[in-house]
């Protein structure tokens, strides 16, 4: 393992499209109602990615210096953990992304105005409290909140709004269903290393709830967004049911290391039902 695979697997590709999907969605519904810059939307999505990268290099970090990660867990490998990269080096990473993630915010400040120097603070605040400080979102059952309030109801209608400085009913309503399937990454995530997380004294939402809880309240997250579409509506969401209806059905039959893979295939349907929701109203 050299220094840029090990930064790549800290950075952990298969967790970008949950950065992506929001901002990909919130940028379509923001061309098709008439108002659209290309370079504010790159320095929208540059932002989210750089604060996705910096949150996963702070996991790394602050799980390995915590002891939660460790050789119990069935996760892919870390780069801490695994002794590929330092402590050092990591922060140095950590505090890169978090730069990058600040100058192209600084940008958004200055087009939406003080509530996104607020919105900004949040969201850097929000990468650290997730895994460090005295309590840690994701050590006290609040990953799944946590993403979808960031990942859902912030990035889709901050984003929308830079664009129109509107927020009409729709852009909540998509924001809901990227926050429901983002937490639905999560939800995996923690479903798997639900007794690493025990041995570690770390307690998430799929330790209160339950191996069997946690595959109804999967199930749950990616079918919802699907119901909240409006009645009636002929939407190119529909073609994405097969694909839902089979992740529901493999959550159950799944455990251990297998659900790695349901995890990435939780992402990628994220991912397709922002870029399905997209055609709905670019095809307006």
């Amino acid at each position: 393992m050299n220094k840029k695979q090990a930064w790549l697997l800290a950075a952990r590709p298969k967790t970008l499209p949950a950065a992506l999907a929001p901002v990909l969605l919130s940028q379509s519904m923001a061309a098709a109602a008439g108002g659209f810059s290309w370079s504010l939307a790159l320095v929208i999505l540059s932002c989210a990615l750089a604060l996705q990268v910096a949150v996963n290099i702070a996991n790394d970090l602050f799980d390995f210096q915590r002891g939660i990660d460790d050789g119990v867990r069935l996760g892919p490998a870390r780069a801490a953990q695994s002794g590929w990269l330092s402590a050092r080096e990591l922060q140095g990473g950590l505090i890169l992304s978090l730069l990058l993630a600040v100058v192209s915010g600084g940008w958004l400040v200055l087009q939406g105005g003080w509530p996104f120097a607020l919105l900004g603070l949040a969201s850097v605040l929000g990468v650290l409290a997730y895994s460090a400080g005295p309590l840690p979102l994701a050590s006290h059952g609040l990953g799944e909140v946590t993403v979808f309030l960031f990942f859902g109801l912030l990035a889709v209608c901050g984003s929308y709004y830079l664009q129109r400085q509107s927020l009409p009913v729709e852009v909540w309503l998509a924001a809901v269903q990227m926050g429901l399937l983002t937490a639905a990454i999560m939800l995996v995530n923690n479903l798997r290393d639900r007794e690493s997380d025990k041995l570690a004294g770390k307690t998430t939402l799929a330790l209160w709830l339950g191996e069997q809880g946690s595959r109804v309240l999967y199930a749950a997250l990616i079918l919802l967004p699907l119901l909240l579409l409006p009645a009636g509506t002929l939407s190119f969401v529909w073609c994405a049911l097969p694909a839902a209806l089979w992740l529901v059905l493999r959550i159950w039959r799944r455990s251990g290391i297998k659900l790695n893979r349901q995890l990435a295939q939780t992402a990628l349907f994220c991912l397709l039902f922002a870029l399905l929701r997209a055609l709905d109203f670019l095809a307006l």
